[in-house]
């Protein structure tokens, strides 16, 4: 399905008051290094109310008439009678803030500690903590389910504490949650310390933030010497992941990918502390989960440096994102946490439910556009209840690692080999896992001051192209055979892939 076809009138949405962006006449991916270049693909913010185009003129779709598919956020029956839909004016290739921020502001127990802290803390100096918090709050507070809201101090604060965003430039969605997220641990660190008093104990645990304490999860690195077999570990935080990406692998594959044991060798030796004094050594590097965060953030790395082209090229592979994810049981360091569920080779590993996504629109690095996709009510981790446990693999004792990725279809086995046997059977509905009725809930749709209600069945089109493009005639889509009168076949050639992928997966632990 065309974005275009799920598109409502924007009158529908937002009525005739729908504010202008005052910055529609300005003009930053940067995959953690692409390069940054002008944004020709980017839509300028408008006013709603005029149904033309945005994102979807961006995509080469008209989209002025409303869909019979789509309907309006106004429609939309949640969970909570207060829970807001609100768009962000864009102020010149924007959009990567806008969706970031959506995507933070469905993280419900995030947005609470944070509105929680603002009420709680005596008045600061003005930072991206407050200026957020004060946005979350702008939003809150207003009277109608949904409109349209400018972010500007918000996005004034952003420019001014870093320097990457100052110009209107397409930047990296992923990029800048990393900036976010660090700098909202380093002002509430700063805060933490200034309260104490010099008289008081050092505290016996390490103080977290409430940040750290909904996305920070732990991997151990585990480096065992090939020489005298001893084990180093080494603990390793983080608040989101970057996984490879592989041509129709699962979102499993992509995990165990990432925490697959690598042999050192060569000029990679290990430095063993145990073998003559630290001499260096070859070993074999493995991580694992010791610790699992509330919100598990993963980032697909879709844009990847080609050396023989020398420039950055985006990864339309297919990666389907379930609605549901058991983090693999091979990638659990031994003793860890669980979720409380049996099987039969015993508890299992965390459980987590899809709650946002960020995609990226475009076919290349250096240009495109962001939204957000958030499923309504959704993204409570405090809430969140697994109702039956996932039964064990036949004939193995345990039960695969990946068994709750029941909402994707199946999809073809990679043929390079990335995806274990294993990732078979999570192409199969398993019924047994449910995560707290994920399913029946709608997905919102996020594009800068555009908010409308998704089919369910749409989100499929964000997991990538199965092939580069199916075979068709030159000219437009066809067949190959020629038309009346004798007149000569036309050439096959490889139409557009999909160029809307998902980026940015959000997942609350259940």
């Amino acid at each position: 399905m065309v974005l275009g076809q799920i598109r409502s009138a924007a009158a529908s949405l937002f009525g005739t008051g729908t504010a202008n962006n005052n910055n529609n006449n300005n003009n930053n991916n940067n995959n953690s290094g692409a390069a940054q270049t002008q944004n020709n693909g980017e839509r300028t913010a408008q006013n709603a109310s005029s149904g033309g185009g945005g994102m979807f003129s961006f995509l080469g779709v008209g989209g002025s008439a409303a869909s019979k598919n789509s309907r309006s956020v106004k429609s939309l029956s949640t969970t909570e009678e207060n829970e807001k839909f609100f768009g962000f004016e864009n102020f010149g290739n924007t959009c990567y803030v806008n969706s970031v921020v959506q995507a933070l502001y469905a993280t419900k127990e995030f947005r609470g500690r944070l509105l929680a802290h603002k009420e709680q803390e005596a008045p600061t100096e003005e930072s991206l903590l407050t200026c957020l918090a004060e946005l979350f709050q702008q939003i809150t507070n207003q009277r109608r389910k949904t409109g349209t809201i400018s972010p500007k101090k918000f996005m004034s604060r952003v420019r001014a504490d870093n320097e990457l965003f100052r110009s209107y430039m397409h930047q990296d969605a992923h990029e800048f949650l990393n900036f976010l997220m660090n700098n909202l641990c380093e002002t509430l660190e700063t805060e933490h310390r200034k309260m104490r008093t010099g008289d008081e104990p050092e505290p016996q645990t390490h103080w977290r933030s409430f940040v750290q304490e909904i996305f920070q999860g732990c991997l151990t690195s585990e480096t065992k010497c090939l020489q005298c077999e001893r084990v180093t570990r080494r603990d390793e935080p983080f608040l989101d992941l970057s996984l490879d990406i592989e041509p129709n692998a699962s979102l499993s594959a992509c995990l165990r990918k990432f925490g697959q044991a690598e042999v050192l060798r060569d000029s990679e030796k290990f430095r063993c502390e145990y073998c003559g004094g630290g001499t260096y050594q070859e070993a074999r590097r493995q991580l694992r989960f010791a610790s699992a965060p509330k919100v598990l953030a993963l980032h697909l790395k879709r844009f990847k440096y080609i050396e023989s082209l020398g420039q950055y090229r985006k990864l339309c592979h297919r990666v389907p994102f379930p609605n549901t994810l058991r983090i693999p049981a091979e990638m659990m360091a031994s003793g860890q946490e669980k979720d409380g569920q049996s099987g039969a080779g015993g508890s299992l590993p965390p459980l987590y439910r899809l709650y946002a996504v960020v995609v990226h629109l475009g076919s290349g690095p250096n240009h495109g556009h962001y939204v957000c996709l958030t499923k309504s009510g959704m993204g409570d981790t405090a809430t969140a209840t697994t109702t039956s446990a996932a039964t064990a693999s036949e004939g193995t004792g345990s039960v695969p690692s990946d068994a709750a990725e029941t909402s994707s279809p199946p999809v073809p086995m990679s043929v390079d080999g990335v995806d274990s046997p294993s990732d078979s059977q999570a192409m199969s509905p398993t019924p047994d896992v449910e995560c707290d009725a994920a399913s029946d809930a709608a997905w919102v749709l996020f594009d800068d001051d555009l908010v409308e209600v998704m089919p369910t069945e749409s989100l499929s089109r964000f997991y990538g192209a199965t092939t580069e493009g199916p075979l068709t005639a030159q000219g437009g889509v066809g067949t190959s055979r020629g038309g009346g009168g004798g007149a000569p076949p036309k050439p096959l050639v490889k139409a557009e892939p999909n160029t809307e992928h998902g980026y940015l997966l959000f997942y609350a632990r259940c």
